[in-house]
């Protein structure tokens, strides 16, 4: 009986769903890319939740459970990624899944106001999402965290999704995950 990783499948959408009960300005950022996106209605529950794609085309969609994204990306939008970028075995019951997000959004919007001062919407994104999730229970046996001691992947970075029309952050938070697995035999 060793480490299945049964919590891994749903944590992407449990840290989505996180964000959706506890942070406005992400949202508020995904929904509207103007510079004072911040002042701008919050959104409800189920309006955040319909931005998470599912299958089909994605181009009316903002958020997604997967790294690549096909026809969803044009000029003006923002787009959030939550996925597992890497796993790295600790021992026989215990692993540390690394979860990358990237915040992609068109270069005219690069800039919201915040307090009366134009910021960096990916600074202010990094900021929204370590104040909310870091130190976060979201299944299996730690908590999410950035944290250069638990892996060397927990780290940040600017990233350009194209030659000049898109650009975007990248953030990688790790947490520990560990279970007994069933027992199974081959031949019994």
């Amino acid at each position: 009986m060793f480490n299945s990783l049964s919590a891994l499948p749903t944590a992407p959408y449990n840290i989505l769903t996180y964000l959706a009960n506890n942070n406005e300005n992400i949202w508020k950022m995904i929904k509207y890319n103007n510079y004072d996106a911040l002042s701008k209605p919050n959104l409800s529950m189920s309006e955040k939740l319909s931005y998470i794609w599912k299958s089909g085309a994605q181009e009316d969609y903002s958020v997604f459970l997967t790294n690549i994204v096909g026809d969803a990306i044009c000029e003006e939008k923002c787009i959030l990624k939550c996925y597992d970028y890497y796993i790295a075995a600790t021992d026989a019951f215990i692993s540390t899944p690394i979860f990358a997000f990237d915040f992609l959004y068109g270069v005219t919007m690069a800039l919201v106001d915040k307090d009366g001062i134009p910021v960096n919407r990916g600074d202010l994104f990094i900021n929204e999402l370590l104040a909310t999730l870091n130190g976060v229970y979201i299944g299996g046996i730690g908590k999410l965290m950035f944290n250069r001691n638990q892996t060397r992947y927990d780290f940040s970075r600017s990233i350009i999704a194209d030659s000049k029309k898109f650009t975007g952050v990248q953030i990688y938070m790790s947490t520990n995950m560990g279970d007994t697995g069933s027992v199974t035999s081959c031949g019994d």
